[in-house]
């Protein structure tokens, strides 16, 4: 797999809604990483200092090449999107497109098609920025052009296999060895933790995030677990769900509450059962059953 900058630049679009620029600001920084990015061990109950524990996590601010907002002053519908997508895109390996104006999103293939892109990302965080239908159209017209695409629905669910959030043909094309080279480099997407229990076996000793949500959350998620006592379930008086969704929330996680039609269920819990499901998993405890994504088109 190359891993040098040349082979690994990102650009990002992204929309005028407000929850969209906070998602494009959130994956931008957690990969920058600098550090005023994370305050978790500040608003931990004891009050401790940070520990940093993303010293070790390696700043790819030399891997973003272009940062812009697309759909400013743009009629409610669109005839022609090239005219008001972007002309200046640099070359890059990777768009990120983040909650565009949908008539937007639906020229992307035909604005890419010659130049050096090998994928497409396009978060899903709210029901209203993808239809299903739009999905399925704009996945055809890039399978079309040559270029791959993953619409990950939530972001954090992007990960290096088909599963039941990446199915081919549906929101990822046949071809992605690209997107997997993605999430491998920059270790984002469906997260993946290691936690240490004491020699009692009853206490959260370390912590570790192999792969994060590409927002940056899964840090500050476990961080609010260490050094906490976990018995029968629960973290202190909290129970260990309870304790994981309450570090979700206060992230904050900015995906829907809505109802997805295709999840049957809010994006927003499907990201707190990545994540409740990551942590349970390296705890050897019984994982939930969560949404799943149900083919409604054909």
């Amino acid at each position: 797999m190359e891993s040098n900058n040349s082979s690994n630049r990102i650009g990002i679009i992204y929309g005028i809604n407000p929850d969209t620029i906070m998602l494009a600001d959130k994956f931008a920084g957690h990969l920058i990483n600098n550090e005023e990015f994370c305050t978790a061990c500040e608003e931990l109950e004891q009050k401790v200092k940070c520990d940093e524990c993303r010293r070790d996590l390696k700043s790819y601010s030399n891997h973003i090449y272009y940062y812009e907002q697309v759909g400013k002053n743009v009629p409610e519908f669109i005839d022609d999107p090239i005219q008001y997508l972007p002309k200046n895109i640099p070359p890059i390996d990777y768009l990120l497109v983040i909650g565009i104006h949908e008539d937007l999103l639906s020229g992307l293939p035909e604005l890419l098609k010659d130049t050096e892109i090998k994928a497409v990302i396009v978060p899903i965080e709210d029901p209203k920025w993808v239809p299903a239908g739009l999905q399925k159209q704009v996945i055809e017209a890039f399978e079309g052009v040559g270029i791959q695409a993953a619409f990950p629905k939530p972001f954090c669910s992007l990960n290096l296999k088909e599963d039941e959030y990446n199915k081919v043909g549906f929101n990822l094309t046949h071809e992605h060895n690209y997107i997997k080279q993605f999430v491998k480099y920059f270790q984002i997407g469906k997260p993946i933790v290691s936690i240490t229990l004491d020699n009692t076996g009853k206490a959260i000793e370390e912590v570790k995030v192999i792969r994060s949500a590409p927002c940056g959350s899964t840090y500050y998620i476990v961080q609010q677990l260490r050094g906490k006592y976990l018995e029968n379930g629960k973290v202190g008086r909290k129970s260990l769900n309870e304790r994981i969704s309450s570090a979700h929330h206060a992230y904050p996680c900015n995906a829907s509450m809505d109802q997805d039609l295709i999840l049957k269920d809010s994006i927003l819990h499907v990201g707190g059962y990545l994540i409740r499901n990551a942590i349970r998993k390296d705890l050897n405890l019984d994982q939930e059953e969560g949404p799943k994504l149900k083919y409604i088109i054909k």
